[in-house]
């Protein structure tokens, strides 16, 4: 009778360093599909994940079932996952605090261009409005540059910039490598929207559009688009936030507002995002 040992694959270890990260095992073997769960999501906080491992690329998704959704290849040794959390209520000193009465529009160069997310409505009448919102990097002072680009059928685009962290590109980045989009070859696309995100990483230059995306990309450009906008109204001036859209009485009860509480841009009577009623 022959023995069963060595029959087997070697597992290794899944590890938490933090509370609320749940898998469906401890052990995986090596190129074994990991899928890991964190649902211990509070309000006006801001969480990064990582591993303690430099060869674990983290694919990140998120559904109001689970919460967050990391997926990775288990590598020939442990894994330890981790969490850091912090209150965006809480005053860091720490923090990047925008002259917001300084007028960087001439200060753009388009050579440094770090990351543009562009968005465009296809299935209307006029296909020529779009919106877009670019990241520069600045030849001096602290900071990055945010530019809002706003095209409206029958208008000329308009222009606005503030200054944001410069945070801000490695939280644009986070989502591009949670959800793989630089190999993004499945070309499942979709109605109604067009989107595209344009970047250098590995000094090559990528222009990812959603004629690219799988079934599911849509969040990732939502996620971008997310992280862009709450930049956008925390560090804008007012005169800045509302740079491009239409200022008359009648349209500014019936068009577009961004919530003051979680900086989602809306069109109806409620945020989509947060529930908040329309300011009157």
């Amino acid at each position: 009778m022959f023995g069963l040992s060595g029959c087997g694959k070697q597992k290794y270890e899944l590890k938490f360093d933090g509370y609320g990260f749940e898998s469906e095992k401890t052990k995986y073997a090596a190129g074994e599909n990991v899928t890991v769960y964190y649902d211990m999501i509070a309000t006006d906080t801001d969480y990064s994940f990582y591993t303690d491992s430099d060869d674990v690329e983290l694919k990140r998704d998120f559904d109001d079932k689970h919460g967050y959704i990391f997926n990775f290849t288990m590598p020939e040794h442990d894994v330890t996952m981790k969490v850091d959390s912090r209150n965006t209520m809480e005053y860091d000193p720490g923090v990047f605090i925008p002259d917001k009465t300084e007028n960087v529009l001439d200060e753009i160069n388009p050579d440094n261009m770090v990351f543009d997310y562009f968005e465009k409505t296809v299935a209307t009448d006029s296909e020529d409005e779009h919106e877009e919102m670019v990241l520069y990097e600045r030849d001096e002072g602290a900071g990055m540059i945010l530019a809002r680009y706003v095209k409206e059928e029958g208008k000329e685009e308009t222009v606005s910039a503030c200054l944001v962290p410069e945070d801000t590109i490695d939280d644009c980045m986070g989502i591009v490598r949670g959800y793989d989009m630089e190999n993004w070859t499945d070309g499942q696309g979709i109605t109604g929207k067009f989107y595209v995100i344009k970047f250098s990483h590995n000094a090559k230059d990528f222009r990812i559009t959603s004629d690219d995306m799988p079934e599911e990309g849509r969040n990732a450009f939502s996620s971008i688009s997310e992280i862009l906008w709450k930049a956008w109204m925390q560090y804008s001036t007012e005169e800045q936030a509302t740079a491009g859209d239409d200022d008359s009485d009648a349209d500014a009860k019936d068009g577009v507002w961004f919530c003051q509480e979680c900086g989602t841009k809306n069109e109806g009577k409620y945020c989509s995002e947060c529930g908040s009623k329309r300011p009157e």
